[in-house]
């Protein structure tokens, strides 16, 4: 039991010092945003979002842990988001 308890805060210990691309994670999050935007039908939509997962070197686990990591210790990771939403949206409404 405690070798488990030992991995799991070695493991938590060596995750919270892996810094994000907070650049890179927002131009993936957008690109995604847009091909969603888009595209409706998720069975066209998805093999591109994966496409854009390889082009970044970035797998879907990672990226969802860097959302939720960047959602819990930024002030201000909600409104870059509702940003980013928002301006997708006024470019898509544009075109």
């Amino acid at each position: 039991m405690k070798i488990i308890y030992i991995l799991s805060l070695m493991f938590l210990f060596l995750s919270c010092n892996n810094r994000i691309d907070e650049e890179k994670f927002f131009n993936l999050y957008k690109e995604i945003l847009i091909i969603r935007g888009q595209e409706e039908d998720t069975a066209i939509a998805n093999p591109r979002v994966k496409e854009l997962f390889k082009e970044y070197n970035y797998s879907e686990e990672q990226f969802k842990d860097d959302f939720f990591s960047l959602a819990n210790k930024d002030e201000k990771f909600a409104s870059k988001v509702d940003s980013l939403r928002r301006f997708i949206i006024k470019g898509n409404k544009e075109e």
